[in-house]
């Protein structure tokens, strides 16, 4: 499980590092959150239709379909081995997150590998008072203010937190999925995506649609207490860490107002220490929902039987409306602002510029701009600076979100 970095390489020169901003154009009309176009249907069955049409010049031959709760399935077929790979996308991320509960998208990633009501417990009709009862003492956490009440509340989460242990089965799922022949289980949690991920053998797609249906419908939060150490452990790990020091310090600086640079998406420490199990339900209930996410398999399957098996098993998710977040409207950058940030190890300078978003006319220009820039072997930064052995490391990287894009070399 890991926050996603969106940056491809870093200048690094030889622990001081100075950070350069300038402004690239101003924003771009952001598009709305794209679906996939939806032409004509070219097949339809109750439940479902397929809402792209064949295209000859795809090399993937891709099919995607649509069931009538709205989530969408993208299908491609691979025979090479008997295997397939599944993500499971929600169109959710930190940008998501109450601006006074930083870093929740990310917790709730790490939850929904702990299981439900039938996975991950011995007896859940007896481990659900304790859970409850965590779930109003650190809300009641959360709101209090005076240190000696909190440290009180703390005892008494400790306390049921051992008690609703005795029934919790650690990493159930994990162990399932590798006595399936499974590998690679993880997920992820960027901006604005959290996806989860898995390999597995052809002839298990069947089991996967009903472990995975059932995880995501009505997911149980237990083992909260000692996985938050485990996030705030994540979180330590970046404080020391020089790529992550300047990225965060990049993003503050290139996003004053929006929650790109405000709002990182492992969370500040104060909200680590101090999490709402309310919000982190709110969230889940809020955009986990079939019309805000996506399933996309490849591998040794039948698209038919495939698409027919997930509208069993998905079909009956209820969609919500999803509510929209923002607008944040950025201050133009006004010429260079420079930071600099201290961090052990070897000094490293980054610049960034503000470019367009994604779904922006010019990001096929902007593209090729960082290929001409570092395509890793004949770009104007390789064979200037690394081949010339001018610095230890250079590169440039782009990056499109949904409201911003920038390019960081």
């Amino acid at each position: 499980m890991s926050i996603k970095s969106g940056t491809k390489s870093l200048l690094g020169l030889a622990a001081a590092a100075t950070l350069l901003l300038t402004a690239c154009g101003e924003q771009t009309s952001a598009p709305e959150p794209t679906a996939v176009a939806t032409p004509a249907a070219v097949e339809q069955s109750p439940g479902y239709r397929r809402i792209n049409s064949p295209n000859p010049e795809d090399p993937l031959a891709a099919q995607i379909y649509e069931l009538d709760n709205g989530l969408q399935i993208f299908l491609t077929e691979n025979h090479e081995e008997p295997r397939f790979y599944a993500e499971i996308a929600v169109r959710a991320g930190s940008k998501h997150d109450p601006a006074d509960g930083t870093g929740l998208a990310h917790y709730l990633e790490h939850l929904l590998f702990k299981g439900n009501q039938n996975l991950g417990t011995l007896d859940y009709e007896a481990e659900k008072p304790h859970l409850d009862r965590i779930v109003e003492l650190y809300e009641e956490h959360f709101q209090e203010t005076d240190p000696a009440r909190r440290a009180e509340i703390y005892a008494e989460i400790n306390s049921e937190a051992q008690l609703a242990a005795q029934y919790a089965v650690p990493n159930e799922i994990d162990k399932l999925y590798n006595s399936m022949g499974g590998g690679g289980l993880n997920a992820h949690t960027w901006y604005e995506e959290t996806v989860y991920k898995i390999g597995l053998p052809s002839n298990r797609l069947q089991q996967w649609a009903a472990i995975e249906s059932d995880r995501f419908v009505d997911p149980v939060f237990r083992l909260f207490h000692t996985e938050l150490e485990t996030v705030y452990e994540e979180k330590n790990r970046t404080l020391d860490n020089g790529s992550r020091i300047i990225g965060a310090a990049l993003d503050e600086l290139l996003y004053k107002v929006h929650p790109y640079g405000q709002q990182p998406t492992i969370g500040t420490v104060d909200h680590l220490k101090n999490p709402s199990l309310v919000y982190i339900q709110n969230y889940f209930d809020t955009y986990y929902v079939p019309n805000n996410m996506g399933i996309f398999i490849s591998g040794d399957i039948d698209p038919s039987e495939t698409i027919a098996l997930i509208a069993e098993k998905f079909g009956e998710w209820e969609s919500k409306a999803v509510p929209e977040v923002g607008p944040w409207q950025e201050p133009a950058l006004q010429g260079a602002e420079r930071r600099t940030v201290q961090y052990p190890g070897e000094e490293q300078v980054q610049l960034a510029f503000r470019t367009a978003p994604n779904g922006s006319s010019d990001k096929e220009a902007l593209i090729l701009l960082d290929m001409i820039l570092d395509n890793r072997t004949a770009g104007l930064i390789n064979l200037n600076l690394n081949q010339q052995q001018l610095v230890s490391q250079a590169g440039s990287s782009p990056m499109f979100l949904n409201d911003y894009g920038s390019q960081s070399l």
